[in-house]
């Protein structure tokens, strides 16, 4: 997958990742500085020693799940295998600041990488294909969650890292082992992105030969997603095996022992349920920015902002004609990871913009760029540019004045929070 790459592919590539690496950066501030205990650190940490539960020690400041007296980390640990070296030079004391931010610049170069292989079908020039790597990482909640290292945020960043690389090597079906072992790592830190697998079948069958028409097994469509199949059942069965050491259970997670999941909503109705509809769909669709009295005079309902607000160029998918076989199956992918979010039973609480949407932008632009939106329109570039100011302006106030006590006094005052 990587030796194809030319020289000025390269250069390109380096140059976007140090963009994310400046623009992250400025945006994230004081926050690189971080170095206070983190889930995804404590895991490493542990991991280095041998064993899956942390220290007691950690458990009054760390959201940690507890299981016959031991205390885990129950979200996905992608993450934490990514910080493993880190944490073995520096130990505990690293600045998880500084690796959020070097694994969030990351998303740069990879998409680029993923999104310059489907366009140079579709007729889209080098300039077009910046504008949709500009759209993805500055002008999309994507860029607030790069400010802050927090066990959710980098836990989205690290999904969107290898969504990007499983994308990249889905691309007409050519690395199917590469893109299950992508997409299960996507997996192992976002479990809902593994819906994300009708792009690799797409791939696989508008540029595989059908049975019958070719010599090996292997270079046919049933031996590609076979292939597939075996990447990415290879990460599964490490999470079934985590999951088993820790809880005893093999598609145990660890979040029903969280304390967190005493609250007498998440009792009636469990973690997913229609009766969240409503509000997820207000927090990801109709939700308001607020307007305050004092510095910083706007801000965001922590529970949500509208993506129509925060990336405009949405508008336009009713009006896209061009759907092919794959822009098809990254519209159900992304389809399918939304519907998941809107069925669970927490918002995203608190965020600027509606963060779980990192968990299917990355198939939902490649969707519309295959299904016909060009960046050669000044009125596109226009909707891309109205959404970079206000997700790097929601950047900005989440990295260097973030959600606090006194933020949430203000924004009470000054708007109604029906979900609160």
């Amino acid at each position: 997958m990587w030796q194809q790459l030319r020289r000025d592919q390269l250069r390109t590539l380096l140059l976007l990742y140090l963009a994310g690496l400046l623009v992250y950066g400025l945006l994230a501030g004081p926050r690189l500085r971080y170095r206070n205990p983190n889930e995804f650190v404590a895991l490493a940490e542990a991991l280095l020693h041998g064993r899956l539960w942390i220290s007691a020690q950690l458990a009054p400041i760390l959201d940690l799940a507890e299981y016959q007296g031991r205390f885990f980390v129950p979200y996905p640990p992608a993450a934490a295998v990514l910080y493993l070296p880190a944490v073995a030079v520096f130990g505990r004391g690293v600045y998880h600041g500084v690796l959020h931010l070097l694994l969030a610049a990351s998303i740069l170069p990879l998409f680029y990488l993923a999104i310059s292989r489907y366009t140079s079908e579709t007729g889209h020039n080098r300039q077009e294909q910046l504008w949709l790597v500009l759209l993805l990482a500055f002008g999309t909640p994507i860029a607030t969650l790069a400010t802050n290292s927090n066990v959710y945020y980098t836990g989205q960043v690290t999904a969107v890292v290898f969504i990007c690389l499983y994308l990249a090597a889905a691309y007409r079906g050519r690395h199917p082992v590469w893109a299950g072992l992508a997409l299960g790592a996507a997996f192992m830190a976002r479990s809902a992105v593994i819906l994300g697998f009708p792009i690799i079948l797409a791939e696989i069958w508008r540029s595989r030969p059908q049975p019958g028409q070719t010599p090996h097994w292997r270079t046919g469509r049933y031996g590609a997603v076979i292939q597939f199949a075996v990447g990415l059942g290879a990460v599964l069965a490490l999470s079934v095996a985590a999951n088993w050491a820790r809880f005893d259970h093999p598609l145990e997670l660890g979040y029903r022992y969280l304390g967190w999941r005493t609250d007498p909503e998440i009792v009636r109705w469990g973690l997913f349920s229609y009766a969240y509809l409503e509000r997820n769909l207000h927090a990801a669709l109709t939700s308001l920015p607020v307007f305050l009295s004092q510095f910083p005079y706007l801000a965001f309902n922590p529970e949500g902002m509208s993506l129509l607000i925060t990336t405009p160029v949405l508008l336009t998918l009713p009006f896209l004609r061009r759907w092919t076989l794959t822009a098809k199956a990254a519209l159900l992918a992304s389809g399918l990871i939304f519907l998941t979010a809107l069925l669970y039973a927490n918002t995203g609480f608190a965020q600027y913009g509606y963060r779980y949407s990192a968990d299917f932008l990355p198939f939902l632009v490649l969707a519309m760029a295959l299904a016909g939106l060009r960046l050669t329109d000044w009125r596109i570039k226009a909707l891309i540019l109205w959404g970079v100011v206000v997700c790097l302006y929601g950047a900005f106030q989440a990295g260097w004045f973030p959600f606090t006590q006194e933020l949430d006094r203000m924004i009470r005052d000054n708007t109604l929070l029906r979900y609160r």
